[in-house]
């Protein structure tokens, strides 16, 4: 199913461009208390303070809820596609006036986030520690007070300008936005609704990657690898690479239930309405919520008076603490309950479902008290809404609860096998029985191979070995693993472990570079080759030229060749590498060669049958 990752990019341009129009009108709104025509003018008994609160009621009320509903019913690729502040961290790359930095050779290039710099291996905690200071601050001040608000819209559009000027590609959405781990968290291995990336699709272009359109309409992808593996692209590779070892996410997770909960209670605390109050959604504008900074959060006989500045960051940050250590006890029993079975994948899958867990929990408490209609629907249409966030984030959950990573490399590797099967053998028609090799589930690939006929035994080798070197160059798979990872391809196709070693040396021989790279380098070379690549040949579309060495011969394509390396931050190797694939002595102008020979030849028989 590929409704949103398919979905025309002009029209998503189109959506962005509103919800950023609407976002500045909201702003200006609250700054300058411009009265925007309540919902529901007697809830205060009309007030006129109520008019001051419209801005409040509809970020609050309505945004903040129905973007993670948006997230919880369709899917991640949707909204990632359609969010306002990804634009505006966009607007110096689409007026090309990004940061740019010395390259190797003193080249300029567009400055990117190294992965082993503090950004780059601490973003989580950053992104974390802001959506936490978001919720404290929304305590404190913002709740309803419109000039506060509309300060933190600002500031943060402003962020998001800085980053996108600052760096290459969605750092913003990667490195900085709070709601970054949030969308993770949620989305889990995919959105139910989402499109599977690794499988069902042949296009380069999947769920919400960075894409382009180009002067002749066509959808080409802007990707320069900004972070690997990307939700982006591929969210369960993205997924199950970061389960173990990606710094801060664990106790993201694992706290964001406990957050969820102590945000309402608090909120309860503060207030003077009971649990009818909280479930109306009026909590999400209302003044009661707001007090001084300094008041006291509560007061008892038996409860010191705590300022609310000290006493809200500090209850947050408590319950957080006791989420994760909840979330800790849940994982480590059911690690021993899965030992048994499953052995040394017990831990692997005893994170993976607490994670699943943990998403649906706050999920369903977030809901249980929000209602993004702000009650003009009546309290029928907020139940609906949290029936359908409980039905869907159910489902979501027992989709994944028996998903493992062994699942996943398996369905990526009979992709990978099912192209290479076309390609080496183009008519596969009597082993399958009138079916088409597409309509195959990753079990059936696997057992076709195993009855290909014997004398077909050095295909089989090519077979293995086209697989691994697309894994390899994808990042999916590393040399280090690959011997295990592909045991069950090569018990299928026949296959020893000399045979196994015999397609490193051959790939080695192709291009060292494949074995030279670490997984993460070799999927940032080919995200960025294959972009590049596409608007090269748009290029020489547009320019109607067949030969590359025309262009680069051409001062003036020059420097166009020049700007697409320097977008998509390509190096000298793999510049060359690229050059080379498009260049006279490629497959592809060998391909262009054949066929206008073929289209002459038969244009000659027409002839002179005619």
């Amino acid at each position: 199913m590929q409704i949103f990752s398919s979905w025309p990019e002009r029209q998503a341009q189109i959506i962005r461009w509103l919800l950023l129009s609407g976002w500045i009108f909201l702003i200006v709104s609250l700054l300058a208390g411009i009265d925007l025509y309540p919902f529901d003018v007697n809830r205060c008994g009309g007030s006129p303070d109520c008019h001051s609160l419209e801005g409040n009621q509809i970020f609050w009320g309505m945004v903040v809820p129905g973007c993670l509903l948006l997230l919880v019913v369709f899917s991640h690729e949707l909204w990632r596609r359609i969010c306002p502040l990804a634009l505006v961290s966009q607007l110096f790359r689409i007026l090309g006036l990004q940061r740019t930095v010395s390259g190797r050779g003193g080249r300029r290039e567009v400055a990117k986030v190294e992965p082993g710099s503090w950004l780059g291996r601490h973003h989580v905690a950053l992104q974390w520690s802001l959506f936490m200071a978001g919720l404290a601050l929304r305590l404190l001040l913002v709740n309803s007070n419109t000039l506060g608000l509309g300060l933190l819209l600002l500031l943060t559009a402003v962020a998001a300008l800085g980053v996108g000027w600052a760096f290459g590609g969605k750092a913003w959405c990667q490195y900085v936005c709070p709601m970054g781990p949030v969308q993770t968290i949620i989305t889990g291995p995919r959105s139910f609704f989402g499109s599977p990336a690794h499988i069902e699709t042949t296009a380069k272009v999947t769920q919400s990657m960075c894409r382009t359109v180009t002067d002749s309409g066509k959808v080409r992808s802007a990707c320069v690898a900004c972070q690997t593996p990307c939700i982006d692209i591929d969210s369960e590779r993205s997924y199950w690479s970061s389960l173990k070892g990606k710094r801060g996410l664990n106790w993201a997770w694992g706290s964001y239930p406990g957050l969820v909960l102590a945000f309402f209670l608090i909120i309860k605390l503060e207030s003077r309405g009971g649990l009818d109050y909280l479930r109306s959604g009026m909590w999400a504008y209302d003044n009661e919520v707001t007090e001084y900074a300094w008041s006291p959060l509560v007061t008892g006989p038996w409860i010191p008076a705590v300022p609310r500045l000290m006493a809200i960051p500090v209850l947050l940050v408590l319950a957080a603490w006791i989420s994760v250590i909840l979330q800790q006890w849940l994982q480590q029993l059911q690690q021993r309950q899965l030992t048994p079975d499953f052995g040394k994948r017990a831990q692997e899958i005893a994170i993976h479902r607490t994670r699943l867990l943990a998403s649906f929990l706050a999920v369903n408490i977030f809901f249980w008290f929000a209602d993004p209609t702000i009650g003009l629907l009546g309290p029928a249409g907020g139940q609906v809404i949290r029936s359908v966030a409980l039905i869907v984030s159910g489902m979501w959950v027992h989709r994944g609860w028996y998903r493992e990573r062994a699942t996943y490399l398996r369905e990526s590797t009979s992709a990978s096998l099912r192209r290479q099967l076309e390609q080496l053998i183009p008519d596969l028609s009597p082993y399958l029985d009138g079916r088409s090799i597409d309509e195959l589930s990753a079990a059936e690939v696997f057992t076709l191979v195993k009855v290909l006929p014997a004398q077909v035994s050095q295909t089989k080798r090519s077979l293995y070995k086209g697989v691994m070197a697309e894994l390899l160059v994808s990042g999916r798979l590393e040399q280090a693993t690959a011997l295990v990872q592909l045991e069950e391809l090569r018990q299928s196709l026949k296959l020893d472990d000399d045979d196994h070693w015999a397609a490193i040396q051959e790939l080695a021989l192709q291009d060292r570079r494949i074995l030279e790279l670490t997984g993460q380098q070799r999927e940032i070379r080919s995200l960025r080759q294959e972009a590049a690549q596409e608007a090269m040949l748009e290029l020489l579309r547009l320019t109607r030229l067949d030969d590359l060495q025309q262009l680069l011969a051409d001062p003036h394509f020059r420097g166009n060749l020049s700007r697409i390396r320097r977008d998509f931050l390509l190096d000298e190797a793999s510049w060359q590498d690229l050059i080379d694939s498009i260049g006279p002595r490629s497959d592809r102008a060998w391909n262009t060669r054949r066929a206008a020979i073929t289209t002459g030849e038969q244009a000659a028989c027409a002839s002179g049958q005619h």
